[in-house]
């Protein structure tokens, strides 16, 4: 893993497409770091070509596994997806207005990227509304994080705090949302 993150780090195209590449793989895959591989890629690239591969590498792997959850793994996903109690008011909403839910779940990280994909795959959500919602949701995120990893060399500190700031704003709103969703 060390000397893959070793290559990574040095900026050539093969490394920008890898990283492309490995950024999509990231949205098939639960609970994992996103932001965190986009602070990478930012500190070895010029800040918007990192935002590019980060970005569009997101928004491709989501774009795959809406489709892989549409038309391949559909009837399976979908069972898997009434197991989980936790997500039916989300599954409810993306019913009703599903631009708006998907735009919630990429803003305000509540639940995996990677359920996001799957639940809008299965559901009745048009392509386009689910690939609008999600590069506008994705796009402050990635931002954020891409902009760290830029500077974290410069100005550890200031982007630490910028981050934990940033975490902090992300935490307080999904939890006054929630409060708000368990109301209704």
């Amino acid at each position: 893993m060390k000397v893959l993150l070793d290559w990574l780090q040095v900026p050539s195209l093969w490394s920008a497409i890898t990283s492309f590449f490995i950024m999509s793989a990231l949205a098939f895959i639960p609970a994992v770091p996103i932001p965190l591989l986009a602070s990478i890629i930012a500190s070895s690239y010029p800040f918007i070509i990192a935002l590019i591969i980060s970005l569009g590498g997101t928004l491709f792997g989501s774009i795959c596994m809406y489709y892989v959850a549409r038309y391949v793994l559909q009837k399976y996903a979908l069972r898997k997806i009434t197991q989980w109690k936790s997500i039916h008011g989300f599954f409810d909403l993306l019913e009703r207005n599903g631009f708006l839910a998907i735009l919630i779940g990429r803003l305000i990280p509540i639940m995996p990227s990677a359920a996001i994909n799957t639940i809008a795959g299965v559901s009745k959500i048009k392509f386009f509304s689910f690939f609008f919602a999600t590069l506008i949701g994705k796009f402050p995120t990635m931002l954020a994080f891409t902009l760290a990893g830029a500077q974290f060399e410069e100005q550890k500190l200031i982007t630490t705090l910028f981050v934990l700031l940033y975490l902090f704003v992300l935490i307080m709103i999904a939890f006054k949302l929630k409060h708000k969703w368990s109301k209704n």
